[in-house]
């Protein structure tokens, strides 16, 4: 017996691209149930409020794990760039807890997967990325499928929709801002000061309209605010286990993962345009990480 085969019948540990899956099938159903949660407390709350609470007890559950690692894992040089970050994932943000109040499930779902497409020509505007005849591929089909789901001409289009359009554009500029800012601080500054300004800043809508929570909510809040730090760190372990090629198409089980829950909790259905122009955004994604990936194992 080989000394690695040894070693793996000894640990019993799975390979890192096996693991890597593993963690981000964790990423995938922390966000199948912040949808959930975000759904259940939209029907008592503003949005700006469930980002306000989302970030309570996101820090509830932070403050130990800072206070373990000590205040040094905060450092930053960078805090006005923590500030211009979290103000752009903050509209995400809102936008995506308001779809959720107003869209099915699975629809915001699907419409969310166009983030990589805005994060690719947000990339080449902002930071000078190329974009290649691949990546433009990527762009026109991941537009192009989200007018295969809206229809606009052919039937009403939800205002909501439009706000988780516009809403994963600015997912895709944080995603942008993020890779530059995650090269200088720790992952655990990152998420520590999103909480933090993303709370000043939902401070003073949430205070203009303001719902008293009722024990009902507890349960939700608390899986609000987990589930959003668990999609975090089990994203960063699946991406230091394995490659992005390996680990982000995984991601795309999440639509039909969103829609089966959303049938059983609410009877929700998927309309068949949904569903089409879904398979075109996620084959555009799906099609960009492969290319790359050749490309990488080229050089």
């Amino acid at each position: 017996m080989s000394a690695s085969a040894k070693g793996s019948g000894r640990t019993g540990m799975a390979s890192p691209a096996l693991r890597g899956a593993g963690w981000m099938m964790l990423t995938m159903l922390s966000f199948v149930t912040m949808a959930v949660a975000g759904r259940e407390l939209s029907t008592t709350m503003s949005p700006f409020e469930t980002v306000a609470l989302r970030c309570v007890a996101a820090l509830a559950i932070l403050a130990p794990i800072v206070a373990r690692s000590g205040l040094s894992c905060l450092a930053t040089r960078r805090i006005g760039f923590h500030g211009a970050r979290n103000a752009v994932h903050f509209v995400g943000q809102v936008s995506w807890f308001y779809a959720l109040g107003a869209l099915p499930i699975a629809e915001v779902t699907a419409i969310e997967y166009t983030m990589t497409p805005w994060a690719i020509v947000l990339a080449a505007l902002f930071i000078g990325e190329r974009i290649d005849a691949r990546r433009w591929l990527t762009v026109a089909l991941g537009f192009l499928g989200v007018v295969i789901m809206l229809r606009p001409g052919f039937a009403v289009v939800q205002p909501a929709a439009l706000v988780i359009l516009m809403g994963s554009a600015f997912y895709g500029g944080s995603s942008v801002m993020v890779k530059t800012l995650t090269r200088t601080d720790s992952a655990l500054a990152v998420v520590v000061y999103m909480n933090l300004i993303q709370l000043a800043l939902a401070a003073v809508p949430t205070a203009l309209d303001f719902t008293m929570p009722v024990w009902g909510d507890a349960p939700w809040i608390v899986l609000v605010g987990a589930s959003g730090l668990s999609a975090h760190y089990t994203y960063a372990r699946a991406l230091a286990l394995a490659d992005v090629s390996v680990v982000s198409p995984i991601d795309f089980l999440r639509l039909p993962t969103a829609a089966f829950v959303a049938f059983l909790a609410y009877g929700e259905v998927v309309s068949t345009w949904v569903w089409a122009g879904a398979a075109l955004v996620i084959g555009a994604n799906w099609y960009n990480l492969w290319r790359a990936s050749r490309a990488t194992a080229a050089r």
